[in-house]
């Protein structure tokens, strides 16, 4: 077959339509830093049927014929994303001479399978995310750190006084804080809501994420804030700049990230952010210099306080303006690109699996054909036996 330039395969931890659906327009960049690779495929069971988009053959493909895929497309390079189901497929399904990469965006232990130390290469998007990977037992030398990206042409500060005004003028006069993020427990939504309430009554906010709103609507009824709450599912990304531009807090107190990108977005348009004091947030925003770090985050009253302060303290507010641009530039997308598909070039450099690790490798499949038939099988003892036979070292 012939070929034209490098091929990538990329496994994503969700459909692409979930991405579409979140207003993501940047997903040809993301997937091909700098342009590398003249062919992307993404192979998932998520999909159906195949299309082109975003510079990708996206073709729905089920885990059974996922190698006999790879060896249709003959790729250079295969990424499985999130470090858990993406992650078990790439590397239960690799092949010989093509190097398998890894990326690992998430702090939680339950998210990180097995698998990910059979990847040539590990991505962690944070340093805490690292820590974690390395102490589940991946080697050091595999692990490479590789934050998530900006367009800092994209997010900047804006200051088109009609286009403020036109977001201003959707809502009633007020102080509004902007909250991103998906409406799941991660986001910490509840303690926003608490906090609101204990504001005065101009602070209102505006809170942007897929996911079900229902309890939350509910718990701000309860609360008589319901009124000063308005949600929107996704905003188009190349509008987001507009939305941190025009709030007077982005306030997402987070109670876990493995990155969080939305604060490097509105630290890059100079918005005043008020979240956790936790990493890997405290890794890239500074206490007091380029964000109002919460320690006691789960506190509504901790987190009303802080909001009230980037809101009204105007030198402590313009302070945490300036810190926050200067600390968003080494997170501009063509520093990490360019440092993504070096990790590309080193990964097809490797040698294929050999030795001990082989043997490891071949030992974890086995044992993960076990789990996945024995998952199938009654009556439950026989499940939790050999579930428990799986765990021991």
């Amino acid at each position: 077959m012939k070929r034209d330039g490098l091929r990538l395969v990329v496994v994503p931890s969700d459909p692409i339509a979930a991405y579409e659906a979140a207003g993501y327009d940047w997903l040809e960049r993301y997937y091909n830093p700098e342009g590398m690779f003249g062919e992307v495929f993404t192979l998932s069971p998520l999909e159906t049927g195949e299309r082109q988009a975003y510079g990708m053959t996206i073709r729905g493909v089920p885990e059974r014929g996922f190698a006999r895929a790879l060896r249709e497309i003959g790729p250079d390079v295969v990424r499985g994303y999130g470090g858990y189901w993406a992650a078990d497929l790439v590397c239960a399904q690799r092949l010989p001479h093509v190097p398998v990469v890894v990326s690992v965006h998430d702090t939680r232990p339950d998210l990180l399978f097995r698998s990910v130390p059979y990847a040539d290469r590990v991505i962690c998007m944070s340093q805490a995310v690292a820590d974690l990977v390395i102490g589940k037992g991946t080697a050091p030398e595999k692990v490479r750190l590789l934050p998530n990206r900006i367009d800092t042409e994209v997010f900047r500060p804006v200051t088109d006084g009609a286009a403020l005004g036109a977001i201003r003028g959707q809502f009633p006069p007020g102080k509004y804080l902007l909250h991103v993020g998906r409406k799941t427990e991660q986001k910490n939504l509840e303690t926003v809501l608490r906090a609101l309430a204990l504001l005065p009554g101009e602070y209102r906010c505006v809170f942007v994420g897929l996911g079900d709103k229902t309890p939350y609507v509910q718990l701000a009824e309860r609360l008589g804030v319901a009124a000063r709450c308005f949600w929107k599912d996704s905003i188009r990304n190349a509008e987001l700049a507009l939305w941190y531009s025009w709030c007077d807090c982005m306030c997402t107190p987070s109670l876990w990230e493995g990155f969080g990108i939305v604060f490097i977005e509105a630290a890059a348009c100079g918005a005043a952010i008020v979240t956790s004091d936790i990493a890997p947030m405290n890794e890239y925003l500074t206490p007091d210099v380029s964000a109002c770090l919460v320690k006691d985050f789960r506190d509504p009253q901790a987190v009303a306080g802080a909001v009230r302060r980037a809101c009204e303290d105007a030198p402590y507010r313009e302070r945490l303006r300036r810190g926050a641009i200067e600390a968003a530039k080494p997170f501009d997308r063509r520093h990490v690109d360019a440092a993504e598909a070096a990790i590309y070039r080193e990964a097809m450099t490797l040698p294929p699996l050999g030795g001990a690790e082989a043997r490891q490798w071949q030992l974890w499949r086995a044992r993960r054909t076990l789990w996945r038939a024995a998952k199938r099988l009654t009556p439950a003892p026989i499940k939790r036996a050999v579930g428990g036979l799986l765990r021991r070292k």
